[in-house]
């Protein structure tokens, strides 16, 4: 449901989220310890640099840094930085003339679900990944 470069925007948010505050890391040590294309994620961080989420410094001790505690930073931020609204906005079959005037067929389920999922990744902070990652519930990052 989310493209893989929101998917890989938030691996990366969480293995940020796991070094200490205001230590800057440079994106190709990021994308190495990740297993992710450099150029890729170098392009959704920085959307995370615009949307206030992240902090960027040049120069040698450079690199990327959370801009705010991980307790402080929904999925939903991160998912609205790199994918912007268009997902929860638009028809889950991809319909163009669908709306709450014209529904399609699913039109009246998917706005439960839509609402659902918004509620949860507004929910969902970083620092609960981290937690879920310590407790080892989730293996890898």
């Amino acid at each position: 449901m989310l493209s893989s470069a929101c998917q890989d925007t938030i691996r990366a948010a969480v293995w940020l989220s796991t070094k200490p505050a205001g230590e800057f890391h440079r994106i190709h040590i990021i994308s190495e310890e990740l297993g992710l294309p450099f150029h890729f994620l170098a392009k959704s961080l920085q959307k995370l640099v615009h949307a206030g989420i992240l902090i960027s410094q040049r120069g040698a001790t450079g690199g990327v840094t959370l801009a705010r505690s991980p307790s402080e930073i929904t999925l939903l931020s991160i998912i609205e930085a790199v994918d912007g609204t268009t997902f929860f906005d638009a028809c889950v079959l991809g319909i163009g003339d669908c709306e709450a005037e014209k529904p399609c067929a699913l039109h009246a389920q998917w706005d439960i679900w839509r609402q659902e999922m918004i509620e949860m990744y507004s929910a969902m902070r970083l620092n609960e990944l981290v937690d879920d990652l310590l407790l080892r519930k989730i293996k890898r990052i």
